[in-house]
């Protein structure tokens, strides 16, 4: 197969230099970085959290596109898990709706997390390791304020705690929802995957992460935790993306 550009790792950089002289657009995880005319040599940084470099070249009529993979190349951590955590999948059980509405959950210890998974009951407490299993495409974030997380997940327990207190007295609050008019601070009507790390974190360490729209989706989670100054990116999975703004 003809090789229409070529890409090498230097020390934190990378080299990308085009076969041919053409049009050439450079993407860095699915994001424009930077636009080669002819056949110059560019050189990029590689940060911690860059996974996917992808060349785009335009010769005549055709398109070529190369994908590389920078996942190998960086140096990431081992996982572990600490009471606040946040995982943030892109991928769904429901395959259809993967890079659309993806799922969210709090970790609450080294081993389990709490969540809203859907239907009945509204909120689980689980394994992190199901998790895992059933969302393999996620990135893990951890607040740089140890207690912050420790206040978010002693929320979502005590808040889990409550909901198990109500279905045993045959009330069925509050109910998984995506219904746009319910109010996000309002936590006993009804509840969905990323509303309940939003009143985790608002509720219980006061810190409040910004809404855009009428729902505050994991798309809307994941994108404000990635330049986020107060958390760390601990892991992210190469194809983590989302693909509209919700």
């Amino acid at each position: 197969m003809q090789k229409w550009s070529s890409a090498w790792k230097h020390e934190e950089h990378l080299i990308i230099k085009p076969a041919y002289p053409h049009y050439t657009k450079v993407y860095k995880d699915h994001r424009l970085y930077c636009e080669i005319h002819g056949d110059q040599e560019v050189t990029l940084p590689i940060k911690e959290n860059d996974t996917v470099l992808t060349i785009v070249g335009f010769y005549d009529n055709w398109i070529v596109r190369e994908d590389f993979n920078l996942f190998d190349q960086n140096v990431m951590r081992n996982q572990d898990y600490q009471p606040g955590d946040i995982l943030v999948a892109s991928d769904n059980i429901k395959q259809e709706l993967s890079g659309y509405v993806g799922h969210t959950a709090l970790v609450v210890d080294g081993q389990q997390l709490v969540e809203a998974t859907g239907g009945h009951p509204a909120i689980v407490k689980d394994s992190i390791k199901q998790f895992k299993e059933k969302h393999p495409i996620h990135a893990q974030f951890r607040p740089k304020n140890k207690e912050l997380g420790e206040k978010a997940a002693a929320f979502a327990k005590e808040y889990y705690s409550k909901y198990k207190e109500n279905l045993s007295n045959d009330i069925k609050k509050p109910e998984f929802s995506f219904q746009l008019s319910q109010d996000l601070k309002d936590i006993w009507d009804y509840i969905y995957c990323s509303k309940l790390v939003w009143i985790s974190y608002h509720y219980g360490a006061n810190y409040t992460f910004e809404n855009d729209y009428l729902w505050f989706s994991p798309e809307d989670l994941y994108n404000q935790l990635i330049e986020n100054e107060k958390f760390e990116l601990v892991y992210k999975h190469p194809e983590v993306k989302f693909i509209i703004n919700t």
